[in-house]
C-alpha cells in the first residue's frame, strides 16, 4: 500500500468558507442582457459580501474561487486583502476537460498568484475508457503544475448520470441522488486515485445522510491519504437544502466547508442588474446569505 504523506498536506485553511464564483458562461447564460463590464463588476460585487463578513468570521477561513476572463481584478483584490485565492484551469462548461489557457496557463497562475489550481470535471465511472484517460492526463497535469508552483490541487467531480443509471433509480435527479450518486463519486474517486490523480481538496455535491458523506470521506482519506479533504458544491440548490448537506458535513471530520455559489449571488445580481436594488443591498444579502451557511456547517476556527 501506498501511503502519501502529510508533508503535501493542503495549505487552505480549516474550516474554509469559500464563496464560488468562477462562473463564466453560467453568467453570460444567466444575465443574457449584462455586457462584459458588468460581468467584470458582478467579480468586485461578490467579493465585497466576504469583505462584509471579514469582521464576523476569521478571515483567514474565508476564500474566494474567481476566474481570470472576467475576474483577474477581483483576484488580485482578494489577493491584497489576505483572502485564500482560488482560479480554475479548466475551461468554461464543456463536456469533456479541456484547459482555458492552454498554451501560457502555468504563467497565468504565476502571475496572479492564487493559492489553490481549481479543475473541474464532468466524470461518470461508465464512461468509456478513451474519454476517461484523456480527462485523467489532464488531472494529472494540473496536479503537477500545482505541485511545482506550491499551490493547493482543488478538483471539483460533477457526475451527470446516464439514461441506465437515471431508470434505474427512478427516472428523476432526486433518485439517482439518493440512491446511486454515493456509490458512483466513490467510484470515480477510487478511479482517479488509481490513475495518479491526488488533490488536496475534493470538492463534491453535498448527501442527505451522514453515513454517505462520512463514506465519500473514507475514499478521499484512503491508503495514508490523511492530509486530503474535502468541500461541499451547493449546485444551485436551496438554501434549505444546502444547509442540510452543510449539517451532514459538519459532523465528518475530513469535510472542512464548502464552496458555494449560485445559491448565494443568483438573485442577488439579478435583482442588480435590473435594477431593483443597490451594488450596497446586493453585497448585504449575499453576505447574510453566506454567513447563515456558515453558521449551519456550525465548527469553529482550528485555531479558536
Amino acid at each position: 500500500m501506498v501511503v502519501h504523506e502529510s508533508e503535501s498536506r493542503a495549505q487552505a485553511p480549516d474550516p474554509l468558507y469559500m464563496l464560488a464564483f468562477d462562473h463564466r458562461q453560467v453568467l453570460r447564460d444567466l444575465y443574457p442582457t449584462a455586457d462584459t463590464a458588468d460581468l467584470e463588476s458582478s467579480k468586485t460585487v461578490v467579493l465585497d459580501a466576504l469583505e462584509l463578513l471579514s469582521g464576523e468570521v476569521p478571515r483567514e477561513s474565508l476564500a474566494f474561487l474567481v476566474d481570470e476572463e472576467y475576474g483577474a481584478a477581483a483576484a488580485t483584490t482578494a489577493r491584497e486583502r489576505g483572502l485564500y485565492v482560488a482560479m480554475p484551469i479548466e475551461a468554461s462548461r464543456t463536456p469533456i476537460l479541456r484547459f482555458q489557457y492552454p498554451d501560457d496557463y502555468a504563467e497565468r497562475f504565476a502571475r496572479i498568484n492564487p493559492q489553490s489550481v481549481k479543475a473541474l470535471v464532468f466524470h461518470n465511472p461508465a464512461d468509456d475508457d478513451e474519454r476517461k484517460q484523456a480527462q485523467f492526463e489532464l488531472l494529472r497535469r494540473t496536479g503537477e503544475l500545482a505541485k511545482e508552483q506550491g499551490r493547493d490541487y482543488l478538483l471539483e467531480v460533477l457526475i451527470t448520470p446516464t439514461p441506465e443509471q437515471l431508470e434505474q433509480s427512478g427516472g428523476d435527479k432526486a433518485g439517482f441522488r439518493a440512491s446511486l450518486f454515493p456509490g458512483l463519486l466513490i467510484e470515480s474517486i477510487a478511479e482517479m486515485q488509481t490513475a495518479g490523480i491526488e488533490p488536496d481538496i475534493w470538492k463534491v455535491e453535498g448527501f442527505d445522510t451522514i453515513e454517505d458523506t462520512a463514506a465519500v470521506a473514507a475514499q478521499a482519506n484512503i491508503g495514508g491519504r490523511d492530509h486530503v479533504r474535502c468541500i461541499v458544491l451547493g449546485s444551485g440548490e436551496s438554501h434549505e437544502k444546502v444547509r442540510g448537506w452543510l449539517a451532514n458535513a459538519s459532523a465528518v471530520p475530513s469535510f472542512s466547508g464548502f464552496a458555494i455559489g449560485r445559491t448565494i449571488w443568483n438573485q442577488p445580481l439579478a435583482d442588480l442588474f435590473e435594477g431593483r436594488i443597490t451594488r450596497d443591498e446586493a453585497t448585504a444579502r449575499m453576505a447574510t446569505s453566506f454567513g447563515e451557511l456558515i453558521t449551519a456547517f456550525g465548527r469553529s476556527s482550528a485555531t479558536d
